[in-house]
């Protein structure tokens, strides 16, 4: 929250006579509250998903907001504007999917190879 804090309330301009870090303070608390209450109230279900299959969504959510957020760093300005997110989160589960598939591939050729000698 820290991090959000600094970035988004260094740059906002002031409204109202609250500065932006004051304000971005305000937004990262309240979000900090929300995150802790849904993670109390979810906490149940999510203990019957596999961590792996946790840890890979959350991946896929990092890699496709980091690219999103990196181009636009750059100034790219993105076809659909932010709904363009949901189809690089798609191309990158795709991606990912494929490349798992292609994994175990090989590791079961791997192992006819080495259970036949």
């Amino acid at each position: 929250m820290a991090f959000i804090v600094i970035t988004f309330g260094s740059s906002a301009t002031t409204q109202g006579g609250m500065g932006g870090i004051a304000s971005a303070t305000i937004g990262a608390t309240c979000a900090g509250l929300l995150v802790i209450i849904a993670g109390a109230l979810i906490k149940a279900p999510l203990t019957r998903v596999p961590e792996n299959t946790l840890k890979f969504i959350v991946g896929i959510m990092l890699t496709t907001f980091g690219t999103f957020w990196a181009a636009e760093g750059f100034g790219f300005s993105w076809p659909l504007s932010d709904t363009f997110i949901i189809i690089l989160a798609a191309l990158y589960l795709l991606a990912s999917l494929l490349i798992i598939l292609w994994l175990k591939s090989i590791r079961q050729r791997q192992l006819a190879t080495t259970s036949a000698s």
